[in-house]
């Protein structure tokens, strides 16, 4: 009960993850098809936009070889403390002691062969710490900074829906609505997640800090030094634009009421909303109560705004031919990997 106790979800994007993560969508021969549309066109624009250029050029030769899509890549490029901001983040990979980074980047080696640049940085030679933070720094003001407000808004709106589930459910009832992500299982009091190979965190009272990330794609990832603080990255729905309103719903509920309805999908927030149905502010406060009241929809507040997600029965009314978002049970691995 300790430890259900000390689960915590990350406020905001993790700056480091979200970095690593992203360069794992960069790398040569990953497939756009296995990613969100959204992240996929990230992608495609990055990729164009870093071609021919020199920062390109040294995201190629000193960034993607740290950080290989596969089952390891060093734990000290993802610290704890880049929940708190880029720069603490980065201070903290610049000041690993030059022990562990050695100890890493060997595991690397014999995983996924040695970065051309590996003994340098192993040595913890300042020319190569430098050249690591100032690569980082310019890769991420360039590719990631134009995209984090919405990032950011993304992360919100997941914390809020699981915040929401927490206060109204439980602990319990959240870790299962991290499904298809990780599966809990309440008896055994243990998160499965899809890894690609065997790992067990075992939390020994340490908490649990849940990540969600917006270029987490495929399995969750967590630490993979188990002395490490326990934390689990995981992916955030990518729900695409809501369809056309079904007329059927529109003449049982009212075209308004029918229109909010379709575009509440989860944690969706007012201005989401508003923009796509072309209604005012008080109007959507009006027909949102009726669709809370009658358990179409719930509300949940953080940092002074509102978001909306749809219940399981809003779900079924709107789209009658799909069956709803499991709910049902979702930290032991299946086999830890990254994303």
């Amino acid at each position: 009960m300790q430890d259900l106790a000390r689960v915590r979800v990350c406020s905001d994007p993790h700056f480091q993850w979200e970095l690593v993560l992203s360069l794992h969508q960069l790398q040569p021969g990953s497939a756009p098809g296995a990613s969100p549309a959204d992240v996929a066109q990230w992608r495609a624009d990055t990729l164009a936009a870093l071609s021919g250029q020199s920062l390109g050029l040294r995201v190629h030769r000193h960034l993607l070889p740290l950080v290989p899509a596969s089952s390891y890549f060093p734990d000290f490029l993802t610290p704890y403390e880049g929940m708190y901001g880029f720069e603490v983040g980065l201070d903290a990979v610049l000041s690993t002691p030059r022990g562990r980074i050695g100890n890493e980047l060997h595991r690397l080696t014999t995983r996924s062969g040695a970065p051309s640049w590996g003994t340098e940085l192993a040595q913890g030679r300042l020319s190569a710490l430098h050249l690591l933070g100032d690569t980082m720094r310019a890769y991420f003001n360039s590719a990631l900074v134009p995209l984090w407000p919405a990032i950011t808004d993304r992360i919100a709106t997941e914390r809020t829906r699981l915040a929401a589930v927490h206060a109204t459910r439980g602990v319990h009832t959240m870790l299962a609505n991290l499904f298809p992500a990780a599966i809990w299982h309440p008896r055994d009091r243990v998160l499965e997640t899809p890894y690609p190979i065997k790992h067990s965190v075992h939390l020994d009272g340490r908490g649990l800090t849940l990540i969600p990330s917006w270029f987490c794609s495929g399995s969750p990832v967590a630490f993979a030094d188990t002395d490490l603080p326990p934390l689990l990255v995981y992916p955030i729905d990518h729900t695409p634009a809501p369809g056309p309103v079904p007329d059927a719903l529109s003449k049982l509920i009212g075209g308004t009421r029918a229109a909010i309805l379709a575009t509440v999908t989860f944690g969706t927030p007012t201005t989401a909303i508003l923009r796509r149905t072309g209604i005012s502010a008080s109007q959507l406060s009006r027909h949102a109560a009726v669709l809370r009241d009658n358990g179409l929809i719930t509300e949940a507040r953080h940092a002074g705004r509102t978001f909306y997600t749809r219940t399981p029965l809003g779900d079924t009314v709107t789209s009658p031919s799909t069956s709803p978002l499991r709910s049902s049970p979702a930290f032991r691995s299946r086999g830890a990997g990254r994303c």
